[in-house]
């Protein structure tokens, strides 16, 4: 067992120690729809560097333009604003990266990572593609913040939905914004506030369908 795995290894792996080596893991990715970039421990400088140099070339050469990463929903939509030219006061992507602030910072919030942003705000401003390339977080580990989001969101384009948003957020009010107090709820006493929330992304995402077909 132990002989096939390492076997494997040796026949899969690629080492990466030239650019040629960079161009024939890119080639491998072929028409994938989704690569997925993982590391081998958090915060090492060199895996991150990795990481940025490929999807570089997933960008360039693959033409991606949806980089989703393990990361907070409000802090990288900081991100995205800033690389797609929507924020205007912004003037660093040092200074972007200040929007995480929840531990830990230096998961995102690295030197690698500003190489990374200034390179996508720069390639987007090219023009060498029609669609922006987008930076997003799938995390909702920022529960509150995301859910503030969604509230300065439907203020913002004064939705009818807001105040059934914040009618379903009431739900999280008795965990006084405490993350291990709604988890120990949700998951010991299934005390949980699914169905408020999915009932309003089902009100929403609704009425956006209904307002699409009334355009079109």
């Amino acid at each position: 067992m132990q002989h096939n795995l390492v076997q494997s290894i040796i026949e899969q792996s690629v080492m990466l120690t030239n650019e040629a080596d960079w161009d024939k893991l890119v080639q491998q990715v072929n028409n994938s729809k989704f690569v997925l970039l993982g590391e081998a421990s958090h915060g090492t400088s060199e895996f991150y560097t990795a990481r940025v140099e490929i999807t570089k070339k997933l960008i360039q050469e693959k033409r991606f333009t949806f980089v989703a990463v393990e990361g907070d929903w409000p802090a990288c939509q900081a991100i995205n604003r800033y690389v797609k030219g929507y924020d205007l006061v912004t003037k660093s992507a040092k200074d972007v990266l200040k929007s995480f602030d929840r531990w830990p910072t230096w998961m995102w919030a690295n030197e690698e990572m500003i190489d990374l942003i200034e390179w996508m705000k720069e390639y987007n401003q090219s023009g060498q593609n029609q669609t922006k390339v987008g930076f997003y977080g799938i995390d909702i580990y920022s529960l509150w913040e995301s859910m503030d989001e969604v509230i300065h969101y439907l203020k913002q384009i004064d939705s009818p939905d807001l105040e059934a948003a914040r009618q379903a957020f009431t739900c999280f009010e008795p965990f006084n914004r405490n993350n291990e107090e709604y988890a120990v709820s949700a998951g010991i006493f299934s005390e949980d506030c699914i169905e408020e929330v999915a009932k309003l992304l089902t009100t929403i995402q609704r009425k956006k369908k209904n307002t699409l077909i009334m355009k079109n």
